[in-house]
Protein backbone atom coordinates (compact mmCIF):
# COMPACT_ATOMS: atom_id res chain seq x y z
CA UNK A 1 0.00 0.00 0.00
CA UNK A 2 1.23 3.25 -0.95
CA UNK A 3 0.72 5.79 1.59
CA UNK A 4 0.66 9.53 1.48
CA UNK A 5 2.59 11.87 4.09
CA UNK A 6 -0.34 13.33 5.82
CA UNK A 7 1.96 16.41 5.99
CA UNK A 8 2.43 16.64 2.40
CA UNK A 9 0.12 19.42 1.66
CA UNK A 10 1.61 21.38 4.24
CA UNK A 11 5.27 21.33 3.32
CA UNK A 12 4.57 21.47 -0.54
CA UNK A 13 2.37 24.87 0.67
CA UNK A 14 5.55 25.81 2.70
CA UNK A 15 8.26 25.12 0.22
CA UNK A 16 6.56 27.77 -2.44
CA UNK A 17 9.52 29.24 -3.91
CA UNK A 18 8.15 32.49 -4.05
CA UNK A 19 9.17 34.64 -0.46
CA UNK A 20 7.98 37.77 -1.74
CA UNK A 21 4.05 36.64 -2.24
CA UNK A 22 4.10 34.83 0.61
CA UNK A 23 4.81 38.23 2.42
CA UNK A 24 2.39 40.08 0.61
CA UNK A 25 -0.30 37.04 1.33
CA UNK A 26 0.80 36.32 5.05
CA UNK A 27 -1.70 33.61 6.47
CA UNK A 28 -3.73 34.88 9.97
CA UNK A 29 -1.92 32.27 11.87
CA UNK A 30 0.65 29.60 11.19
CA UNK A 31 0.51 26.81 9.23
CA UNK A 32 1.48 24.28 11.63
CA UNK A 33 3.91 24.88 15.00
CA UNK A 34 7.29 23.04 15.97
CA UNK A 35 6.83 22.07 19.77
CA UNK A 36 10.28 21.30 21.91
CA UNK A 37 9.01 19.31 24.78
CA UNK A 38 12.66 19.22 25.95
CA UNK A 39 16.16 20.39 24.90
CA UNK A 40 17.83 17.79 27.02
CA UNK A 41 19.15 14.67 24.41
CA UNK A 42 20.30 11.42 24.75
CA UNK A 43 23.10 11.61 22.22
CA UNK A 44 26.09 13.04 22.04
CA UNK A 45 25.97 14.62 17.88
CA UNK A 46 29.35 16.05 16.90
CA UNK A 47 27.38 18.26 14.46
CA UNK A 48 24.57 19.50 17.31
CA UNK A 49 25.35 22.38 19.83
CA UNK A 50 22.79 19.85 22.52
CA UNK A 51 25.31 16.92 21.79
CA UNK A 52 28.48 19.19 21.95
CA UNK A 53 27.25 21.28 24.94
CA UNK A 54 28.05 24.82 23.08
CA UNK A 55 24.24 26.23 23.37
CA UNK A 56 24.34 28.89 26.02
CA UNK A 57 20.47 28.97 27.29
CA UNK A 58 19.03 26.39 29.99
CA UNK A 59 17.64 23.37 29.59
CA UNK A 60 14.48 22.09 31.24
CA UNK A 61 11.36 20.11 30.00
CA UNK A 62 7.71 22.07 28.59
CA UNK A 63 5.20 21.94 31.56
CA UNK A 64 1.36 20.75 31.51
CA UNK A 65 0.58 24.45 31.74
CA UNK A 66 2.44 25.64 28.46
CA UNK A 67 0.94 22.80 26.57
CA UNK A 68 -2.18 23.16 27.71
CA UNK A 69 -1.72 26.96 26.37
CA UNK A 70 -0.43 25.94 22.98
CA UNK A 71 -3.68 23.21 22.87
CA UNK A 72 -6.37 25.81 23.54
CA UNK A 73 -4.62 28.47 21.39
CA UNK A 74 -4.69 26.43 18.36
CA UNK A 75 -8.30 24.58 18.88
CA UNK A 76 -10.12 27.13 16.63
CA UNK A 77 -7.24 26.70 13.98
CA UNK A 78 -6.44 22.76 14.04
CA UNK A 79 -2.78 23.99 13.80
CA UNK A 80 -1.10 20.81 13.16
CA UNK A 81 2.28 20.19 15.90
CA UNK A 82 5.55 18.85 15.21
CA UNK A 83 7.30 17.29 18.29
CA UNK A 84 10.80 18.63 16.83
CA UNK A 85 13.53 20.82 17.66
CA UNK A 86 16.86 20.83 20.21
CA UNK A 87 15.99 17.68 22.19
CA UNK A 88 14.53 13.98 21.77
CA UNK A 89 11.21 14.45 22.35
CA UNK A 90 10.76 10.89 23.91
CA UNK A 91 12.79 12.02 26.74
CA UNK A 92 9.60 14.02 28.03
CA UNK A 93 8.14 12.06 30.61
CA UNK A 94 4.04 12.99 29.15
CA UNK A 95 5.04 12.65 25.60
CA UNK A 96 2.36 10.05 25.22
CA UNK A 97 -0.06 12.02 27.40
CA UNK A 98 0.39 15.31 25.26
CA UNK A 99 -0.38 13.30 22.02
CA UNK A 100 -2.78 11.55 23.23
CA UNK A 101 -4.59 15.61 23.84
CA UNK A 102 -3.61 16.48 20.53
CA UNK A 103 -5.08 13.72 18.79
CA UNK A 104 -8.50 14.25 21.07
CA UNK A 105 -8.52 17.84 19.79
CA UNK A 106 -8.13 16.15 16.36
CA UNK A 107 -4.88 17.69 15.39
CA UNK A 108 -2.67 16.45 13.12
CA UNK A 109 0.92 15.35 14.75
CA UNK A 110 4.18 14.37 13.23
CA UNK A 111 7.53 13.05 15.87
CA UNK A 112 11.29 13.30 15.33
CA UNK A 113 13.26 11.05 17.24
CA UNK A 114 16.36 9.31 16.77
CA UNK A 115 14.49 6.00 17.81
CA UNK A 116 16.51 4.72 20.48
CA UNK A 117 14.08 5.21 23.24
CA UNK A 118 11.25 3.38 20.88
CA UNK A 119 10.07 0.21 22.45
CA UNK A 120 7.41 -3.05 21.53
CA UNK A 121 4.78 -1.10 23.92
CA UNK A 122 5.49 2.35 22.79
CA UNK A 123 4.84 1.36 19.08
CA UNK A 124 1.55 -0.13 20.13
CA UNK A 125 0.76 3.15 21.90
CA UNK A 126 2.02 5.70 19.02
CA UNK A 127 -0.48 3.60 16.72
CA UNK A 128 -3.13 3.23 19.52
CA UNK A 129 -3.54 7.00 19.57
CA UNK A 130 -2.91 7.57 16.18
CA UNK A 131 0.39 9.81 15.53
CA UNK A 132 0.16 10.14 11.73
CA UNK A 133 3.52 10.79 10.83
CA UNK A 134 6.78 9.99 12.68
CA UNK A 135 10.78 10.76 11.24
CA UNK A 136 13.81 8.64 12.22
CA UNK A 137 16.66 10.83 12.15
CA UNK A 138 19.93 9.43 10.86
CA UNK A 139 23.65 9.97 9.95
CA UNK A 140 25.41 8.88 7.12
CA UNK A 141 24.96 6.19 5.03
CA UNK A 142 26.40 3.05 7.53
CA UNK A 143 27.25 2.09 10.53
CA UNK A 144 30.79 3.84 10.16
CA UNK A 145 29.49 7.26 8.86
CA UNK A 146 26.66 7.19 12.01
CA UNK A 147 29.19 6.82 14.69
CA UNK A 148 31.25 9.22 13.51
CA UNK A 149 28.95 11.94 14.01
CA UNK A 150 26.63 10.48 16.22
CA UNK A 151 29.01 9.23 18.81
CA UNK A 152 27.07 5.82 19.22
CA UNK A 153 27.20 2.61 17.41
CA UNK A 154 23.11 2.34 17.09
CA UNK A 155 22.74 2.35 12.80
CA UNK A 156 22.20 -1.49 13.13
CA UNK A 157 19.54 -1.03 15.91
CA UNK A 158 18.12 1.90 14.12
CA UNK A 159 16.99 0.05 11.32
CA UNK A 160 15.32 -2.68 13.64
CA UNK A 161 13.34 -0.49 15.67
CA UNK A 162 11.85 1.01 12.06
CA UNK A 163 10.94 -2.60 11.10
CA UNK A 164 9.37 -3.27 14.12
CA UNK A 165 7.14 -0.14 13.27
CA UNK A 166 6.53 -1.21 10.23
CA UNK A 167 5.58 -4.56 10.69
CA UNK A 168 3.42 -3.41 13.74
CA UNK A 169 1.39 -0.64 11.45
CA UNK A 170 0.54 -3.57 8.99
CA UNK A 171 -2.34 -2.00 6.65
CA UNK A 172 -3.09 0.73 9.06
CA UNK A 173 -2.76 3.84 7.58
CA UNK A 174 -0.68 5.57 10.06
CA UNK A 175 2.07 6.23 10.91
CA UNK A 176 3.50 7.49 7.86
CA UNK A 177 7.43 6.66 8.17
CA UNK A 178 9.72 8.58 7.06
CA UNK A 179 13.65 8.35 7.21
CA UNK A 180 16.05 11.17 7.06
CA UNK A 181 19.71 11.18 7.23
CA UNK A 182 22.51 13.62 6.41
CA UNK A 183 25.75 13.13 4.90
CA UNK A 184 28.90 14.82 4.42
CA UNK A 185 31.30 13.76 1.56
CA UNK A 186 29.25 10.10 0.96
CA UNK A 187 28.59 9.54 -2.69
CA UNK A 188 25.10 10.27 -4.30
CA UNK A 189 25.63 6.64 -5.60
CA UNK A 190 25.87 5.42 -2.14
CA UNK A 191 22.67 7.24 -0.96
CA UNK A 192 20.59 5.88 -3.74
CA UNK A 193 21.93 2.62 -2.43
CA UNK A 194 20.85 3.44 1.41
CA UNK A 195 17.34 4.61 0.06
CA UNK A 196 16.99 1.31 -1.63
CA UNK A 197 18.04 -0.82 1.26
CA UNK A 198 15.14 1.12 3.70
CA UNK A 199 12.50 1.15 1.13
CA UNK A 200 11.04 -1.81 2.21
CA UNK A 201 10.26 -0.75 5.77
CA UNK A 202 9.52 2.78 4.78
CA UNK A 203 7.39 5.43 2.64
CA UNK A 204 10.09 7.80 2.69
CA UNK A 205 14.09 8.11 2.88
CA UNK A 206 15.27 11.88 1.94
CA UNK A 207 18.72 12.91 2.42
CA UNK A 208 20.43 16.58 2.89
CA UNK A 209 23.99 17.77 4.00
CA UNK A 210 25.36 17.74 7.53
CA UNK A 211 24.78 21.31 9.29
CA UNK A 212 28.15 22.12 11.08
CA UNK A 213 27.47 25.74 10.97
CA UNK A 214 25.60 25.58 14.48
CA UNK A 215 28.72 24.08 16.37
CA UNK A 216 30.96 26.85 17.70
CA UNK A 217 33.68 24.69 17.53
CA UNK A 218 35.85 26.54 19.68
CA UNK A 219 33.75 26.16 22.51
CA UNK A 220 32.85 22.33 22.34
CA UNK A 221 32.49 20.31 25.48
CA UNK A 222 33.91 17.07 23.90
CA UNK A 223 37.03 15.35 23.63
CA UNK A 224 40.10 16.40 22.00
CA UNK A 225 39.71 12.79 19.33
CA UNK A 226 36.07 14.76 19.00
CA UNK A 227 37.53 17.59 18.01
CA UNK A 228 40.14 16.46 15.47
CA UNK A 229 37.19 13.95 13.90
CA UNK A 230 34.64 17.24 13.92
CA UNK A 231 37.18 19.31 11.76
CA UNK A 232 37.96 16.53 9.71
CA UNK A 233 34.40 15.72 8.81
CA UNK A 234 34.14 19.52 8.76
CA UNK A 235 36.45 19.78 6.25
CA UNK A 236 35.74 16.68 4.22
CA UNK A 237 32.09 18.22 3.14
CA UNK A 238 31.97 19.04 -0.39
CA UNK A 239 28.38 20.26 -0.86
CA UNK A 240 27.02 23.75 -2.42
CA UNK A 241 25.73 26.03 -0.02
CA UNK A 242 22.96 28.07 -1.60
CA UNK A 243 20.76 30.38 0.55
CA UNK A 244 17.19 28.77 0.82
CA UNK A 245 13.79 30.56 0.10
CA UNK A 246 13.01 30.58 3.46
CA UNK A 247 9.68 29.37 4.69
CA UNK A 248 10.20 29.96 8.62
CA UNK A 249 8.96 32.74 9.37
CA UNK A 250 6.33 32.73 6.73
CA UNK A 251 4.95 29.69 7.64
CA UNK A 252 5.55 28.55 11.02
CA UNK A 253 6.30 29.29 14.68
CA UNK A 254 8.84 27.35 16.80
CA UNK A 255 7.75 27.40 20.39
CA UNK A 256 10.48 26.28 23.01
CA UNK A 257 10.16 24.05 26.27
CA UNK A 258 9.55 27.14 28.56
CA UNK A 259 7.16 28.85 26.09
CA UNK A 260 9.62 31.44 24.84
CA UNK A 261 8.83 31.48 20.75
CA UNK A 262 11.50 32.30 18.13
CA UNK A 263 11.40 33.16 14.31
CA UNK A 264 13.46 29.90 13.35
CA UNK A 265 13.99 26.15 13.71
CA UNK A 266 17.41 26.92 13.69
CA UNK A 267 17.39 29.04 17.05
CA UNK A 268 18.96 27.24 19.55
CA UNK A 269 19.88 29.47 21.46
CA UNK A 270 17.18 32.51 21.72
CA UNK A 271 18.90 34.54 19.32
CA UNK A 272 15.44 35.29 17.22
CA UNK A 273 13.34 35.38 19.80
CA UNK A 274 9.69 37.21 19.52
CA UNK A 275 7.43 36.57 22.28
CA UNK A 276 6.78 34.22 25.42
CA UNK A 277 3.54 32.31 25.76
CA UNK A 278 3.47 32.79 29.30
CA UNK A 279 2.76 36.68 28.24
CA UNK A 280 1.30 37.05 25.42
CA UNK A 281 -0.68 35.25 22.32
CA UNK A 282 0.58 32.58 19.99
CA UNK A 283 -1.99 34.97 17.06
CA UNK A 284 -0.06 38.38 18.59
CA UNK A 285 3.21 37.15 18.56
CA UNK A 286 2.70 35.85 15.05
CA UNK A 287 2.03 39.07 14.06
CA UNK A 288 4.18 40.98 16.44
CA UNK A 289 6.58 44.35 14.80
CA UNK A 290 9.83 42.08 15.10
CA UNK A 291 8.25 39.10 13.36
CA UNK A 292 7.56 41.29 10.72
CA UNK A 293 11.00 43.10 10.60
CA UNK A 294 12.32 39.44 10.11
CA UNK A 295 9.84 38.78 7.27
CA UNK A 296 10.38 41.77 4.98
CA UNK A 297 14.50 41.25 5.42
CA UNK A 298 13.72 37.29 4.25
CA UNK A 299 11.38 38.65 1.62
CA UNK A 300 14.02 40.47 0.18
CA UNK A 301 16.56 37.71 0.36
CA UNK A 302 18.97 39.68 2.62
CA UNK A 303 19.83 36.93 4.87
CA UNK A 304 23.20 38.85 5.17
CA UNK A 305 21.37 40.94 7.61
CA UNK A 306 20.91 38.02 10.42
CA UNK A 307 23.19 36.70 12.28
CA UNK A 308 21.52 32.92 11.97
CA UNK A 309 20.45 33.22 8.55
CA UNK A 310 23.93 34.20 7.00
CA UNK A 311 24.96 30.97 7.48
CA UNK A 312 21.63 28.96 6.84
CA UNK A 313 21.41 27.03 3.21
CA UNK A 314 19.54 25.04 1.40
CA UNK A 315 20.56 21.27 2.54
CA UNK A 316 18.08 18.99 0.52
CA UNK A 317 18.65 19.98 -2.85
CA UNK A 318 22.47 18.63 -2.75
CA UNK A 319 24.24 19.85 -5.05
CA UNK A 320 28.22 18.49 -5.43
CA UNK A 321 30.90 20.92 -5.81
CA UNK A 322 32.70 21.47 -8.78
Amino acid sequence: MKRENPFAHIYHACNESDSQKKYENLALFPRYMDIELTNYCNFRCLMCPTGTHTFQREAGFMSDEIYAKILEEIKEYKTPLRFIRWGEPLLHKNFLKYLKMAKEQGILCHLNTNGSLINDEMINKIIDIGLESIKFSFQGIDSEGYRNVRNIDFFDSLIEVIAKLHKARGEKKYPFIHVSTTITSESLERVEAFKEKLSGITDLVSSGRTIFEYVDQSKTKISEEEKERLKRLTAEENFEKRHPECPEVFDKLSINWDGTVTACCADFDNKMLIGDLRKDSLKNIWRCQKMENYRKILAGMHHEKLELCSYCFDYIELQKKA
